[in-house]
């Protein structure tokens, strides 16, 4: 950090005290009680809106509860198939049970031209 000689310092902060002093002599003191007034009141109005302070109350509840939903929405596991139905579906393609019907005309399709062009 560069410092100013020790009396080019001194001298700026006197300068800078004196200014300060002149600014608040230069206030009214209509002004001063104003400002005084609306200084009381906004540190009485923090206490004085309970509405204000229930509608923090609701937003932080609301917030809570929906991300307490998408968490239980994310740890639940993907159901899984009983023992018996996955026994039924078989390995043969040409079975109706599969659940899942895969067609070979399906990736021969994926993969020709005609649909880049479509």
């Amino acid at each position: 950090m560069n410092r100013l000689p020790t009396s080019r310092h001194d001298d700026f902060e006197r300068s800078l005290r004196q200014l300060q002093q002149h600014a608040e002599g230069a206030v009214s003191p209509a002004t001063l009680a104003r400002l005084r007034q609306a200084r009381q009141q906004a540190t009485a109005g923090a206490d004085a809106s309970p509405w204000r302070r229930r509608g923090w109350w609701l937003a932080t509840a609301c917030s809570a509860v929906l991300a307490v939903t998408v968490a239980v929405q994310f740890n639940r596991t993907p159901p899984t198939l009983s023992p018996s139905v996955a026994a039924d579906a078989g390995d043969d393609p040409s079975d109706d049970t599969l659940l899942f019907d895969e067609s070979p005309e399906l990736y021969l399709w994926l993969g020709s031209d005609a649909l880049a062009m479509e």
